[in-house]
């Protein structure tokens, strides 16, 4: 966990520091540089962590020390903003009930791999120490799901956030498709290798019957389109919401591209 955040952090003082001149951005857009800057002052203000991600280095801790110095100068103009706070409250609200239904997604998932037992062989090469750890961390991932499921209120968010998943995943199973179907796309992905043009259309033969699937469905594909001019500001949310629980219970049992991506970063962190 500690280098995950330390990963994080590193990167976000990349991130400020290359910011530069900018365009306007959205509210959205400055609800989250606030939340970096937030992170990068607590982060700074943390000597055991800057010191590990340095390496002790005091030029690196300086350069830090200064980056985070004009992170608070900019931060404290921006809350002195009361409109653009109050906003920021409800951006950031809607994120983290938004984060807190993909955690559960993603822990529901290792959980479903934990039990799995051809799976663990499969991805521990059946070494039985790796296969141990994995049965310690569902047992730590069953225990931080238990807390999300229990709180009602989030859960009632979680479908449309499903829905929202499932439709960016066709979104971009449609994109390999057409890659897949464009000759001159399909040289540039794969840069005129005849041995990746192969895989590649391998995994968009994949992608298409996937993608037959999630079009068939006529309840999911008004989710999505819901879900999309929610987005456009033509629609509810509320009706978004309510046509998303019906579409996302009926593909329940889809992986997603999202939680599929976090079971094997686990796996592979081991």
């Amino acid at each position: 966990m500690q280098l995950s955040f330390l990963l994080v952090s590193v990167g976000m003082v990349a991130m400020v520091s290359a910011k530069g001149a900018n365009k306007a951005v959205s509210t959205e857009g400055q609800c989250k540089e606030m939340n970096k800057l937030e992170k990068l002052v607590s982060f700074a203000a943390n000597d055991t962590l800057v010191a590990a991600a340095t390496k002790n280095n005091a030029t690196k801790i300086a350069n830090i020390q200064a980056k985070a110095s004009a992170a608070s100068t900019t931060l404290a103009t921006m809350q002195q903003n009361t409109t653009l706070t109050a906003a920021c409250a409800v951006v950031d609200a809607a994120q983290a009930t938004t984060d807190g239904c993909q955690e559960t997604f993603a822990l529901q998932q290792y959980i479903d791999f934990a039990n799995n037992s051809t799976a663990v062989t499969a991805a521990t090469k059946d070494n039985a120490t790796k296969a141990a750890d994995i049965q310690a961390k569902a047992s730590e991932a069953s225990t931080r799901l238990a807390t999300l499921t229990s709180n009602s209120t989030l859960q009632a968010f979680c479908p449309a956030v499903m829905q929202a998943d499932q439709c960016k995943e066709m979104n971009q199973l449609q994109k390999v498709v057409d890659t897949a179907n464009n000759a001159t796309k399909l040289d540039k992905a794969t840069k005129g290798n005849a041995t990746k043009a192969a895989a590649f259309q391998a995994r968009a033969s994949q992608a298409a019957t996937k993608l037959s699937v999630m079009t068939s469905n006529s309840t999911f594909m008004t989710a999505c389109a819901a879900l999309k001019t929610t987005k456009d500001g033509t629609a509810s949310a509320a009706a978004a919401s309510t046509t998303a629980k019906s579409a996302a219970s009926a593909l329940a049992g889809n992986v997603f591209l999202s939680t599929i991506v976090l079971v094997f970063a686990g796996i592979m962190m081991l």
